[in-house]
This record gives structure tokens, sequence and C-alpha cells, in this order.
């Protein structure tokens, strides 16, 4: 089911016509005969229009429907209705509607709605829209004579994998793989071997991936949703082959057992529990549920043998059992506590296991299993205690973290690699699984975090190093090092792996030495000023998710009211006070300023480095700079603007500095096909999203001096 239109105002458009939008942000990125199809017209149309927009030839890269199309999703959402997206991706509308609903939340990261937009097609321009069109041209045709670099990725042979003595466990989710149904394509597309060798090559030894059990194993409640299982586990199985060879097992997320829209329970009205919106859960009470994900467990790993495990949510996220959210509804289930039917649903998984006679770990994160779901932490300690004894537990180190930034006191409810834990949640709940004889694991972020995504990773290998020493000191030893983002296979995971097989023995001089030869100790005093600068970094759930870092430069501006909500990772509007609180807004641009004016220096002392690896930190440095710049001139922006007449100087001033930062990062993104890119969400930017920026921006700066 597609998510609700609503009538809401659209983005500015710079371009004369909307079907010019269109075309812009298209070309070479949708099918030509797709692209054509939806303006109405032909692809010798299409070309020519392009080539007067100043957009150089770009030959189609199917990459893009194949393997970017939440980029071109994105990109359409305020532009195109449901069919015409379908249509440029040449798929139906239920393909769309599961992207939205299974690709980690895509359509919350959307705004949880579709913008109501009239169907669009082509028309020829008349003389004033020509003549605009030609401006544009001039503007545009310098901006994007060089190709970028997109999924030009892991091309070189990987270096031969150190032979590891240890026996820890290092858990990370693949760079490139999908976030829905990882078996839509084959694995070597996503899991090249040359992946692989790097990730071995890394430590790293399990690899964990989304698993929808609905795909893989029949499901007796709507049969259509299982039609491909088979061909699913085929592939499932080969992965795990391949992967064995490298010496990395295949874990499988489940958050599990998943709603179904309502419609689908015609007929069996007693199985629907609780309700949110036009979904409902299996309830939970009703033994035909709690049948069915045993018997589909079972199924699954008693055919796809050497799975490594299965890795569990349980609160939060998707609707699964009837109290995994903070509403509770469910006639039968509402008066059971919560930490009951999360522990019930991992013994029903374990238990599966078990007897099926798989040799495959079941592992309990305790994400949601907090305050923020309504816990108090005596159910979190009896809901370990309620879990199966085979059950290794995990907890998120920092979750629960109290920290103090500005004089404003609050506690992380999301990952960080700024604030690093682990937090006294996660140690009572470690500490209990491990007197219940559980093995323990946990959950951090190496590389990178929503606090800043889009680039590979951050160079604070301090604040790693700092974290891996705190979690031995309360004897936790195996990991799970990033959620969807964190992937990539950075030096960060050599120093968790050399952490790992060193113990007591691990030097972190000796590591920079070793990773960056004669630039190591230029390289730490750099880093020294990265971590200094990064702990100023205005942690909430607001700033990671609303705020403009992830999608930085590239995000559209707006003089006028935007009147949106900004979204989850996704598109961020005027509405600062959404990622601003609980910070006062002086408070939240003058801890930006801090986190900047640290993170410069340790540039500064990066300009001249002369070793490959040491030069990739650099850009990553430079590209996560762009991406706080973005947040903080944004946000006055979004201030100033509320009084343009009284801050015109300023507005343009911060105009002025935003199209420096869309030209850098162009620069930085052209050459780099790393950057600006997420499993989750794919590209978050294109070099064609930066250069209508720079547009925009160049727009905006005419509005203002002729409204003097």
């Amino acid at each position: 089911m597609l998510p609700s239109v609503k009538k809401v105002k659209l983005q500015d458009n710079v371009f004369p016509t909307v079907w010019q939008a269109v075309l812009f942000r298209n070309y070479g990125y949708a099918a030509p005969s797709a692209l054509a199809a939806v303006l109405s017209c032909d692809e010798e149309t299409v070309a020519r229009e392009a080539a007067r927009l100043g957009l150089p030839p770009f030959p189609y890269d199917k990459n893009w429907t194949e393997k970017g199309y939440i980029t071109v999703i994105r990109n359409n959402w305020y532009l195109l209705p449901y069919e015409q997206i379908a249509e440029l991706l040449e798929c139906d509308e239920e393909r769309l509607a599961f992207i939205l609903k299974e690709e980690d939340f895509l359509s919350v990261k959307l705004g949880r709605y579709k913008p109501e937009c009239a169907r669009v097609s082509y028309a020829p321009l008349d003389r004033e829209q020509e003549e605009k069109t030609r401006a544009l041209a001039a503007e545009i045709a310098p901006l994007l004579q060089e190709k970028g670099s997109y999924f030009r990725f892991f091309t070189k042979e990987p270096k031969s994998p150190p032979c590891l003595r240890d026996e820890k466990t290092r858990i990370v989710h693949g760079y490139l793989t999908p976030c829905g149904n990882c078996f839509a394509l084959p694995s070597e597309e996503y899991l090249s071997d040359n992946l692989l060798g790097e990730y071995a090559a890394k430590g790293v030894n399990g690899l964990w991936m989304h698993g929808v059990l609905s795909a893989l194993s029949p499901y007796p409640f709507k049969p259509s949703l299982s039609a491909r299982y088979r061909e699913n586990r085929r592939i499932l199985k080969e992965l795990i082959v391949r992967a064995a060879r490298f010496g990395i097992k295949i874990y499988l997320y489940f958050n599990e057992p998943r709603s179904l829209d309502i419609a689908s329970f015609a007929g069996r009205e007693e199985l629907a529990g609780q309700r949110d919106g036009d979904l409902a859960a299996l309830c939970s009470s009703r033994k035909e549920t709690k049948r069915y994900l045993y018997n589909a467990v079972k199924d699954l790993v008693s055919d796809v043998g050497g799975l490594g495990g299965i890795i569990t949510i349980t609160m939060s996220e998707y609707l699964t059992h009837c109290n995994s959210q903070q509403v509770r509804n469910c006639p039968r289930c509402k008066d059971i506590p919560a930490e009951e039917l999360a522990a019930e649903m991992n013994n029903i998984i374990a238990a599966a296991v078990k007897d099926s006679g798989a040799d495959i770990e079941v592992i309990a994160n305790l994400w949601g299993w907090s305050a923020l779901m309504g816990w108090t932490e005596e159910q979190t300690l009896r809901g370990v205690d309620l879990l199966d004894k085979e059950i290794s537990v995990m907890c998120v180190s920092e979750y629960g973290l109290p920290i103090e930034k500005g004089g404003v006191k609050t506690e992380l409810t999301e990952y960080s690699v700024a604030d690093i834990g682990p937090s006294r949640l996660a140690q009572i709940s470690l500490e209990r699984a491990r007197l219940g004889g559980h093995k323990i694991y946990a959950k951090i972020q190496v590389n990178n975090s929503w606090e800043c995504s889009a680039v590979p990773y951050l160079p604070i290998f301090d604040l790693v190093y700092e974290h891996l020493k705190n979690l031995e000191k309360i004897g936790v030893y195996d990991y799970m090092l990033s959620w969807t983002l964190g992937g990539y296979p950075s030096v960060n995971l050599d120093l968790v792996r050399d952490f790992s097989e060193k113990g007591g023995d691990f030097s972190l001089s000796e590591w920079y030495e070793k990773t960056f030869g004669k630039e190591g100790a230029r390289v730490r005093e750099a880093v020294r000023h990265f971590c200094a600068a990064f702990k100023h970094y205005p942690i909430s759930l607001g700033s990671l998710y609303h705020a403009p870092k992830n999608i930085g430069a590239a995000n559209l501006w707006s003089l006028s009211p935007e009147e949106k909500t900004s979204a989850m990772v996704g598109f961020s509007f005027d509405d600062y006070e959404m990622w601003t609180l609980p910070y006062p807004y002086e408070t939240y641009i003058a801890l930006l300023d801090e986190l900047l004016r640290g993170w410069e220096k340790g540039l500064a002392l990066l300009e001249e480095v002369r070793q490959e690896e040491a030069e990739r930190l650099a850009r990553y440095a430079r590209a996560a700079y762009l991406h706080f710049k973005a947040d903080r001139l944004q946000t006055e922006f979004s201030h100033c603007k509320r009084d343009i007449a009284g801050n015109r100087e300023k507005i343009a001033m911060l105009i002025d500095e935003e199209r420096s930062a869309v030209l850098e990062l162009l620069r930085l993104q052209r050459g780099d096909a790393y950057i600006g890119f997420e499993a989750s969400n794919h590209y978050f930017y294109t070099d064609r999203n930066l250069a209508e920026k720079y547009l925009q921006l160049n727009e905006m700066k005419k509005t203002l001096e002729n409204r003097r």
C-alpha cells in the first residue's frame, strides 16, 4: 500500500518548466525510453532538450535504476505522481510500494506522505522560456562537463587477508548491500569477491543483511509475498558459500513477524492485533502467529546450511508483535508486559533453530528495550532473564548515555561516534546477560553514524580506540560494528582488527605508523583535532534525523516559507527548531562553530600529505567538514529568512558561503564514488543535485538584490 497523497507546497523550481526539472534530474539516470514515456515525447526530443539545458550527452547508466533507485525516487518525490515515478523506474506500483515500505523506512525518510503532484509532460518552450533556458545552460555546462564516478566501487584486487589468531566476532553491514529484498539481484552485484576480500583483510568475519521472512519462507497469510522464496534462498545459499571462502559468515537481521495491511485480514479478522494506520500486526496471542514464526524460521534454517546467525530487533522499528510500539491497542495483548512479548518472539526463533539441528547463533539486539519505548530498567533486565540461555545478547553501547553540551543536558537515544559508551544501561544489561550464561555483544559504530553518514568514514580513530578500551574493561570482545551505515572497509576496521588480535600488546602509536607511514605523526595530530572538535557535535534525535547534514549542501533552500516538516535523514526544510531542540538556537550555532573551528585545524595539517591512505583520509575529512558546514549555514539561513528585510546582507553572505561549499563538494564527489553514498539511502546527492542547488542559489541572490 502506497503512502497517502497530501497537498503541500512543492519545492521551488529554478527551471522555466516542471518538465525541464524532470529532464534535468533524470537524464542518464533513467532509461531514455522510460524518460520519454514519462514526458510524453520521443527519445530524440529528450536528447535535444537535454542538450539545450547544457547537459552533455550522458549515456543511460542502468545502475541508477538497479542500485540507485532510492536516489531516483527521492529526486522525483516533489515532481512526479506515483504512476510516473513507477514508469520512470520501469516497475509497477506494487514494487514501488514494497520499496517504500521495506527499504529501511524509506517512506518515513520521504516524509510519511506523497506530495500531490500533477502529471508532467513535455510542451514546446515559448520565447521567454527559451531565453531563460539559454541563460541557465550557460551556467550548467561548465559545472557538468566531467562525468561523475558513480558506482565505481572496489575495483582493485584486495590485499591477502591476515592470518588472525583470535576467534572474536566482528560483524558489519555490507557497504553496498540492499536494505529491502537483498535477493532481487545476484549477490555479486553488491558483495563482489573484491569486496569480500577487502572485508577479510580488515578482519571482518561476519556480514549482516536484512531478511524479510515472508520473502524467504512460505507465507500462509498472503502467499504472493513468498512467491520467490525458493529463488531468494538459492541466492542466499550461493552467497553463504562464496563468503565462506573468505572466512566470513552471513547473518540475517529479522524484525518479525511483520505486519500486514488491514485489507489482507479480510475473512480472518481475528488474526489482526495491534493497529497502526493502515497496518495491523499478526496478533501475538494467537497460536497461528506463533506457529507461523516457528515454522517459517525452522524451514529456512533447515534448508539453508552454513548460515552464521540471526540477529533480531523486537522493539521499535517495524510493527511486529503487538507491543512492539509505544501505542498499544490490541485488545488481547495490550496488558501483556512488552518484555514478555519481546522475549517470547526471540525464544520462538531460538526454538525453531534448535529444533532444526542447525548450528546457528541467535542474537537478540536489545535496541528499543529502553525508556524511549516506555520501558523501565527493571523491565529491560527482566526481559534479559526471560530469554532462552542459548540466545546471545547485544546492546547498543552508547544508548542511554547522559551527555551535556553547551550547558544542555540530554541522553543518547541513537548511535554516536562522537559520544562513546558503554552507558549504564548497556553495562547492567550485558552484565545481567553474562551472569545468565549468555554470550554478549556490543553494537557500536566505528566508521560513521547519522552524525554524518554521507562520507565512508570519519577520521576519529582515537575515539574508536577509547570506545574499544571501555568495552574491554567490562569484558566485551565481540562486536557488531555498523548499522546499514558504516560498512565501508576502512582503516577504522583495521584498528578494530588489530586491537582485537593484540589485546594488551596493541599500541596506537605503532598503528598510526603502520597505517600512514611517514605521515603517521602528522595524521595523528590532525585526528587529535578532529576528535576534540567532534565532541562539540550538538547531538539529539532531531539533529541526527532532521538537520541537513546528510544531504548536505545539495539540500535545496527557499526564500519563501516552505510550510513542510523536515523528514528523517531526508529532506530538510526551514523548520530549523526540528533539529536544534533541545538546544537553544544560539547554543546550537555556537557548538557547530566550535566543531568547525577545531576541524579546520585538523584539515590544515593534512593539506600536503603524500601517502595514499592519508590522502583518502584528508578527502573524507574535507567532505565531512562540508556536511557539518551545510548544517551550520542552513540553520542560520532558516533563522534569518524569517526577517528577510532585516537580514538581507547576512542572507547574501550565507548564500555566497553555500555556493562555495556546493562547488567544492561537487569537485570532491566527482573524483570519489564513495562520497555521498549510504546503503539505505543510495546516493544522497549527485552532481546534478549540486548543480541545481548552485543555480537556485544564484536565482536567490538575484531575487535579494531586486528587493532592494
